[in-house]
């Protein structure tokens, strides 16, 4: 019998069966495994800071949500009793000299003192550390407002400064606020850097919003802190981070002062929760930027064609 007559024999099957691999064609393999796990490691870490990001919107969506939800559990009494003991905080307030929370952080909060404790109660509500929310659309901020300046809390959102009014309004305060700037797996106040005279942004506190429109930007020195005084007579906020991004040398100031809500305002979401995390563009990316290599390594090799010989006349 002959090679082509036991082939046929033994049917399409066998012809069919894969050859088992050579060698080099393993260690192929493997180099291409290597290869894509390589490149996916450097797309993902090209994507990381965009990623990242996506995950702490949520994060602080989520929270904002919460704090909006805590708020409307809450009864219009107990929220007027709790304004009515910050206002009396505010009324008592009397500022020492501020301290950059970047270089250390106020002594009294270090410390644990007994006033800090009793600050550390102001405005809060069960089930939230948030004491209200800082919404700035122009330059897409949109954060938690926490007590303190802590490295904890101005890695996570907006922090009070200890020692300046609280964010709640009124006659003869100014409330400062600040958060980091430039982090990898979050952009918090780095949108701060576009901020421009004439934009307006809103404080949301116990159900309140308090509109502020930005008057001056100022960069200073850390611990140059002149210009964080109170204005007798008049609102203002101040919301700070450092400067340059990356460099962190200098502190740059958005003051802003209040201003009347305007016509539109009754359009805003509650809380001002209306900056949401976008469609994950890193995540499609991802995908098919490891696609893409994998087609390239893995694509089948393209099989030569064998030259039909010429029939002999």
């Amino acid at each position: 019998m002959t090679v082509l007559e036991k082939e046929a024999s033994q049917g399409p099957k066998h012809r069919l069966q894969k050859q088992p691999r050579t060698r080099k064609q393993k260690q192929r393999l493997l180099s291409n495994i290597v290869l894509q796990f390589l490149a996916m490691v450097g797309i993902g870490l090209l994507l990381y800071p965009d990623a990242a990001d996506w995950v702490n919107s949520l994060s602080h969506n989520a929270e904002i949500s919460g704090y909006v939800k805590q708020v409307e559990n809450t009864s219009p009494e107990e929220r007027q009793h709790k304004l009515d003991v910050a206002y009396t905080y505010n009324d008592q307030l009397d500022p020492g000299p501020l301290t950059d929370p970047y270089l250390s952080e106020a002594e009294d909060a270090a410390l644990g003192s007994d006033l800090y404790k009793a600050y550390e109660e102001m405005l809060r509500l069960n089930g939230t550390d948030a004491i209200g929310t800082v919404n700035y659309p122009g330059v897409d901020i949109s954060l938690p407002i926490y007590h303190g300046t802590t490295n904890e809390v101005i890695s996570k959102g907006a922090g009070h400064m200890y020692g300046t009014s609280l964010p709640i309004g009124g006659p003869s305060t100014r409330a400062v606020m600040t958060a980091h700037s430039g982090l990898p797996h979050a952009k918090l106040f780095t949108g701060l850097h576009k901020a421009e005279v004439g934009d307006t942004f809103w404080i949301s506190v116990l159900g309140e919003d308090h509109y502020y429109q930005v008057r001056e930007l100022e960069t200073v020195l850390p611990n140059e802190t002149d210009s964080l005084t109170i204005i007798d007579g008049e609102d203002w906020v101040t919301l700070f981070t450092c400067t340059p991004v990356g460099v962190n040398s200098h502190r740059l100031l958005v003051h802003a002062e209040r201003i009347p809500a305007p016509e539109n305002s009754g359009d805003q979401i509650i809380g001002g929760d209306g900056i949401t995390a976008g469609f994950p563009w890193w995540l499609l990316i991802f995908i098919a930027g490891s696609a893409l290599v994998a087609f390239v390594l893995f694509k089948p090799a393209k099989k030569k064609k064998k030259d039909t010989p010429k029939e002999v006349l």
